[in-house]
């Protein structure tokens, strides 16, 4: 075993190690390559969340409250807008295609009337199922399928290292490590969601690392039937994702706007320091989506235009 990865080891387990130092010593032991068993149980707004820090989504949840807090807060206020603002007396129904380990169901649950969650995956899927049973939480669904424009079974591939966010129903993700697990189950949206009677979705989100095209194909009915707010992270220069701006327009119903998040620099490169900031606040800015990009990734906001006064373009609320 390398010798510096013994040493920090050996540091990280001290007891006297402050916070800080044991966070920035545990990010050393990851690039090791190896990411020492360390399990946690923690306050999750309100929530408990037993968790370890050698799951990338769960270090952030201790280490900052939680991971993509920005988008969280941003989800958050959204519901609340829709409630407040436009006075409403109906259900708020958010659905979390893409859910993994729940993170994102597990924080909307205090805010929402409903929470469906779709995860295929079943060891990401059972952590969530965990933490409902946990909390004693009664309003969220968990659907162990995947959403496509089509049921069938498709191969799954899997996340191997620390990061499990980022597994797919796309081979290409095997450049980031992923290997094929077999087949899951996936079914057409549009069909799923009038069998289980899933109506009134105010809020949607998608994030299914690069399978978002066919995602969407499947909820056309739905989607111009009860026009949500959308959150969707979109992957640039895959085989499967959209190629463009404009045939991400033409897969959504009509009279949408699409925003993203200002965390770029005008080079299109990301905001670092920016980044940082908003990981610890939870800070977000939406800004109007312009340009298109060859490779990564970006969450993009399509709104309708008559829901755009609701839209939350900056935090407008404190982290509670």
């Amino acid at each position: 075993m390398n010798l510096g990865y013994k040493l920090c080891k050996l540091i990280w387990r001290q007891a006297w190690l402050s916070p800080k130092y044991k966070k920035n010593i545990y990010k050393k032991l990851c690039r090791y390559g190896e990411s020492p068993d360390a399990p946690f149980s923690i306050n999750f707004f309100g929530l408990r969340y037993e968790g370890n820090l050698s799951n990338s989504i769960e270090f952030n949840i201790f280490y900052y409250a939680a991971f993509e807090k920005p988008l969280l807060f941003f989800l958050r206020d959204t519901l609340l807008n829709l409630r407040e603002i436009a006075q409403s007396t109906l259900n708020q129904l958010f659905c979390d295609v893409g859910a993994n380990i729940g993170q994102h169901s597990l924080f909307m649950s205090g805010y929402a009337a409903q929470v469906h969650a779709f995860e295929p995956y079943p060891p990401v899927a059972q952590k969530l199922l965990r933490h409902i049973k946990l909390n004693n939480i009664n309003n969220i669904h968990l659907h162990a399928v995947g959403l496509s424009d089509k049921t069938e079974q498709l191969n799954y591939f899997a996340p191997t290292g620390r990061n499990q966010g980022i597994g797919s129903f796309d081979a290409s993700t095997v450049s980031k490590g992923n290997t094929d697990s077999g087949k899951l189950s996936l079914v057409r949206g549009d069909e799923y969601f009038r069998q289980n009677q899933i109506e009134g979705i105010s809020l949607l989100k998608i994030d299914v690392e690069g399978f978002e095209k066919r995602t969407i194909a499947g909820l056309q009915s739905t989607l111009l039937e009860q026009r949500p707010i959308i959150v969707c992270e979109v992957t640039y220069g895959n085989e499967l994702a959209f190629a463009s701006t404009a045939e991400l327009i033409a897969a959504l119903p009509p009279e949408y706007q699409l925003h993203r998040f200002n965390t770029r620099k005008a080079d299109g490169s990301k905001a670092r320091r920016r980044g940082a900031r908003a990981r610890r606040s939870g800070a977000y800015e939406l800004i109007p989506f312009a340009n298109w990009r060859d490779s990564g990734q970006d969450d993009i906001v399509a709104c309708p235009v008559e829901k755009a006064e609701f839209l939350p373009l900056k935090n407008r609320r404190g982290p509670n």
